[in-house]
């Protein structure tokens, strides 16, 4: 009688840990792409994101009261020699300038200095400098990437300003089904790695 009282015991904790696991793993997604935007004029948007989440952006800030975008990026990584623009920032303007949309919005770009590490609180550090955005403003970036994007502008601006975050929807998966494709499962599981390795003491942040 122990032995079965024993085992059930076992099963129960067993299930319990995997409801804990099955729980944890729903929610994932909506606690990396962070979506709390602020009542702000200024939308930041990261530079290296698609011309699809690029578009997203801009349907969100004409829903939104934005009047002014900013782009931010350090140096472009990939084909650099063969590009008109030298970083994502001033690349991103351009395709915006493109889309139209400065017929509709103040557009600027941010440049950002090449490091090692910790390259959007480089992009903060450099808006911040900048001038760029004071106040309030919200940080657009790709899904699950938002909550570190966020996290790493809040951090370096810190009481100077208000900052919200945009989760842009990636057009291979989103928060209902992320789990049912591999750049998801990737996506997410990295981010989320990623995401411990930056809260914890000493982590080398985003």
């Amino acid at each position: 009688m122990k032995l079965y009282r024993r085992g059930q015991g076992r099963t129960l904790v067993l299930m319990l840990l995997l409801g804990l696991a099955f729980t944890a793993w729903m929610e994932a997604y909506p606690f990396l792409a962070r979506q709390a935007p602020v009542p702000a004029e200024v939308l930041v948007i990261e530079g290296w994101v698609g011309d699809d989440l690029l578009a997203q952006a801009a349907g969100w800030a004409e829903s939104n009261g934005v009047t002014k975008i900013v782009a931010t990026g350090g140096p472009i990584e990939l084909g650099s020699y063969l590009a008109s623009f030298r970083t994502y920032a001033e690349m991103t303007r351009a395709r915006m300038e493109a889309l139209g949309l400065g017929a509709k919005f103040e557009l600027a770009a941010v440049p950002a200095e090449k490091v090692r590490r910790g390259r959007t609180r480089e992009s903060a550090r450099a808006l911040r400098a900048a001038g760029a955005a004071a106040g309030a403003f919200n940080v657009a970036s790709e899904g699950p990437h938002a909550r570190r994007s966020w996290r790493a502008f809040r951090d370096v601006f810190g009481d100077g300003a208000e900052v919200g975050s945009v989760a842009l929807e990636p057009t291979a998966y989103g928060r209902a089904d992320w789990w049912r494709c591999s750049e998801g499962v990737r996506a997410v599981i990295g981010e989320a790695i990623a995401y411990a390795y930056d809260v914890l003491p000493g982590g080398g942040g985003e």
